[in-house]
C-alpha cells in the first residue's frame, strides 16, 4: 500500500487591538508498506512549512505598515524521514520483534535548529503463560542557534512481564533511562512499573491502581508543536516523572454505559510552562520556566453507546499544582473536559458534536514601569467551545462534508495576548478511485 498527503490552510487574519495574525500551514507527506508472510516494512517521508506572525502586541502603542509587519514573522520548516520493520507471529514460539529508526530536522526563521535522530528495538514473547516485552529506545538531539550548540543523548530501556488469571492481571516492570548531555552531568534514572487490576464483578467493578514513571524531552519539536509563538531560545529542559501512583475503578454498568474513574499522585521534577516574554519592543512571544511539583489528579469518564447508532462519551479531569518555585502552573487548567458526540443514520448521514471546556488558567505577564522589569499575574477567562461536523455518503466512494467550528463566536485566548479566531467552517467532499 501507499499514498501520499497534501495539505494547504491559510488565513489572513485581523484581531482588534492586537497585530497581523496571518498564518499559513502547508504539509506533504508519501507513505507506504509492504507486506510479507510474517513481516510489515513501512516507511514515511514528511515535509511541512508553517508560517505565523507575533500578534500579540497593542496596536494602539506600536504601528507597523504592511512592509514593517514582516518584523513580526516566524517560519517552521520541518523534514521527517522514517522507516519501520515489524514481525506478526502469531504463535508462542517465535519472538516478535520491532525495529524503528526515524530522524527529522525543524528550523525556523532566526536560523534556530533541532536535528533529532532515534532507533527503537522492540522485542515480546511468551515465556510459559506470562508474555515479556523489552523496549530499548537510543535518543539523539543536536540544536544550533546563532551563538551555541548542545548535545543531548537519551536511552531507555523499559522491560515488563505481564500475566493474567481468571480474573486479574498485572505488569511487573521497571524503567532504567540515562541522560547525557554537553552541558551537565549525565544521569541514570530509575522508575517503577507496576500494574494490578481485578475483575471484582464480572467486568461491573475492575478496581486497578499501579505506579509508574518515565524521563520526557522538551524538543523544540515538542514545544513548538504545542505553542508556535515560542522565543527564538527557549529553554530546553528534560521533565522527570520520579513516580505517579495511581487507583480507580472501571467497568460496565450495562450494555450500553461504562464508566473510569481514577485518582493519581505525581512527583515531578523541572515541569515545564509557558511564560510570556519580550524578545524585542514588538516579538512578544513565550518562553519556558521549569519547576518541581506534586500533581494530584481527579480523572472521570462516562461512555455511552447504543448499537452503532449512536455514541456518547463524557471527559474530565481536574488538576491541583503544589509548585516549588512558581505561584502558579502557567497557562495549565485545573479543570478540563469534552463532551462527544456521534450519530449514524443507516451510515448514510453522520453527524459529530464536540463541546471542550477548559477552567480557569492564570498567566505570568510583563509589566514594564520606570525601566524596570516586573512579573505580574493575569487571569485567563474560561473556554468554552463547539463543534459540529456533518458527513453525507453519497456511495462507498463519494461523500461530502461540512464542520463548524467555534460555536460561540467568541476569540478566546489558549494562549496570553495571543486570541483565537472566532466562527469558521470546512467544507468538502470526500472520492474513493
Amino acid at each position: 500500500t501507499f499514498g501520499t498527503h497534501l495539505k494547504h490552510l491559510s488565513s489572513k487574519s485581523t484581531y482588534e487591538g492586537y497585530g497581523l495574525g496571518n498564518f499559513s500551514d502547508n504539509e506533504i507527506g508519501l507513505y507506504g508498506k509492504r507486506f510479507f508472510r510474517k513481516h510489515t516494512l513501512s516507511g514515511d517521508v514528511d515535509y511541512a512549512r508553517n508560517v505565523i506572525h507575533y500578534y500579540g502586541y497593542d496596536t494602539s502603542a506600536i504601528h507597523l505598515n504592511e512592509e514593517e509587519n514582516g518584523i513580526t514573522k516566524q517560519r517552521y520548516s520541518f523534514i521527517q524521514g522514517k522507516a519501520a520493520y515489524q514481525s506478526h507471529y502469531t504463535d508462542s514460539l517465535h519472538i516478535n520483534h520491532l525495529f524503528n529508526i526515524n530522524y527529522y530536522n525543524l528550523s525556523d526563521y532566526y536560523n534556530v535548529a533541532e536535528n533529532f535522530v532515534s532507533a527503537k528495538a522492540e522485542f515480546s514473547g511468551f515465556y510459559e503463560k506470562q508474555l515479556i516485552h523489552v523496549p530499548l529506545i537510543l535518543d539523539y538531539y543536536h540544536n544550533r542557534d546563532t551563538a551555541d550548540t548542545a548535545q543531548t543523548v537519551i536511552a531507555r530501556l523499559n522491560p515488563y512481564i505481564i500475566s493474567e488469571g481468571n480474573k486479574w492481571r498485572t505488569r511487573i516492570g521497571m524503567g532504567i533511562a540515562m541522560e547525557a548531555e554537553e552541558s551537565n552531568k549525565g544521569r541514570f534514572l530509575f522508575y517503577p512499573n507496576i500494574d494490578f487490576n481485578y475483575n471484582v464483578l464480572e467486568n461491573i467493578i475492575v478496581p486497578y491502581a499501579g505506579i509508574t514513571g518515565g524521563l520526557q524531552r522538551n524538543s523544540l519539536k515538542t514545544l513548538s508543536d504545542e505553542n508556535p509563538f515560542l522565543v527564538t531560545k527557549a529553554g530546553f529542559k528534560n521533565t522527570n516523572t520520579r513516580w505517579k501512583m495511581y487507583g480507580g475503578v472501571k467497568g460496565s454498568i450495562s450494555k450500553s454505559v461504562s464508566y473510569n474513574a481514577s485518582t493519581s499522585y505525581s512527583r515531578v521534577q523541572d515541569f515545564m510552562m509557558f511564560v510570556n516574554q519580550e524578545i524585542d519592543f514588538i516579538r512578544k512571544g513565550f518562553n519556558t520556566v521549569y519547576d518541581d511539583v506534586n500533581i494530584w489528579n481527579l480523572h472521570g469518564e462516562l461512555q455511552f453507546q447504543n448499537t452503532e447508532k449512536f455514541k456518547l462519551i463524557a471527559k474530565a479531569d481536574y488538576n491541583t499544582y503544589d509548585l516549588k518555585t512558581e505561584t502558579q502552573a502557567w497557562h495549565r487548567p485545573q479543570l478540563q473536559g469534552t463532551l462527544t458526540a456521534n450519530y449514524s443514520l443507516k451510515n448514510k448521514i453522520i453527524a459529530k458534536a464536540d463541546i471542550f471546556i477548559y477552567g480557569k488558567r492564570f498567566s505570568r505577564d510583563i509589566k514594564t514601569d520606570s525601566l524596570v522589569t516586573i512579573f505580574v499575574t493575569r487571569d485567563l477567562k474560561e473556554i468554552i467551545d463547539a463543534n459540529i461536523g456533518l458527513e453525507y455518503r453519497y456511495s462507498k466512494k463519494l461523500s461530502a462534508f461540512v464542520n463548524f467550528n467555534n460555536l460561540g463566536f467568541k476569540r478566546y485566548m489558549m494562549w496570553n495576548n495571543y486570541p483565537t479566531q472566532k466562527f469558521n467552517f470546512l467544507a468538502g467532499i470526500t472520492m474513493v478511485f
